[in-house]
């Protein structure tokens, strides 16, 4: 429990509420200080306006059109609405996106630009969202950097890049 004394707020919660659900490190682990700043810099690069970036990184970029103009948005949703009445989409990510582990950057609250990058299995992120930390902002990648998946505290889910499948989306989000 010692290491958890240096982290207070959202991390310490993420990091609490693992271990109360018995999560391994395997499935959910934040990135150390030397491997958060290389994945959120290509995170930047790769999806975010240069200018855009260049004052907020990537803070509201998923409100502000922070977004890269040639990036493709491969589908957007607004959770609770009257076709999109389902918050359990999540719970599909796995099918979503096809693949064994992806980066997740959680937004420390909604009053500073500060982001904390995990490594982990898409089969435990709706647990992390959904039972740990709702509602806050967060965006979600491959480690490949392919394609990004974000959700805005206005409820606003944009899955943005390329190699998702629109119907596999379009099936998990309009349950």
């Amino acid at each position: 429990m010692q290491a958890l004394k240096r982290w207070d707020g959202l991390r310490l919660e993420v990091t609490c509420y693992c271990k109360k659900k018995d999560i391994p490190e395997s499935d959910f682990r934040f990135l150390g200080i030397y491997e958060w700043q290389n994945v959120y810099g290509r995170l930047l690069k790769k999806f975010v306006d240069d200018e855009y970036a260049s004052k907020h990184g990537i803070y509201w970029s998923n409100i502000e059109e922070g977004f890269r103009k040639d990036i493709d948005k491969i589908y957007s949703f607004v959770e609770g609405n009257e076709n999109h009445a389902s918050y359990e989409w999540i719970e599909s990510l796995t099918e979503i996106v096809g693949c064994e582990k992806i980066y997740l950057f959680l937004e420390e609250d909604r009053q500073t630009a500060k982001y904390w990058v995990a490594e982990c299995s898409p089969t435990i992120v709706h647990l992390i969202i959904n039972d740990a930390i709702y509602p806050t902002d967060y965006y979600m990648t491959n480690k490949k950097f392919d394609w990004l998946i974000t959700e805005n505290h206005h409820d606003v889910v944009q899955f943005i890049g390329k190699g998702l499948d629109v119907d596999i989306i379009k099936k998990a989000c309009e349950k």
